[in-house]
């Protein structure tokens, strides 16, 4: 029963979360999946790529979206390629 209201919470957490979170994080955030640290990173380095090619979003409100510098956005996008 408890895996079902994990399920439930991070649903709704996905769908009602004011930052645009990764869902994969707040699956891991619950339990809910697994993923090494470096995982971590590659998810989120796909997800900078997307926004910044796709969205057109600057690297400066990407790097506000995940509490890093505009640097640290363009780095992490390159390593990743």
């Amino acid at each position: 029963m408890d895996d079902l209201i994990y399920n439930y919470m991070a649903l709704l957490e996905a769908i009602f979360s004011e930052k645009e979170v990764l869902p994969d994080i707040i699956l891991q955030k619950y339990g809910l999946m697994e993923f090494t640290p470096r995982e971590i990173r590659r998810l989120e380095a796909l997800e900078m790529r997307r926004l910044y090619y796709i969205e057109k979003m600057t690297l400066r409100e990407i790097g506000k979206r995940f509490n890093m510098s505009d640097s640290g956005v363009y780095r992490r996008i390159k390593r990743w390629l």
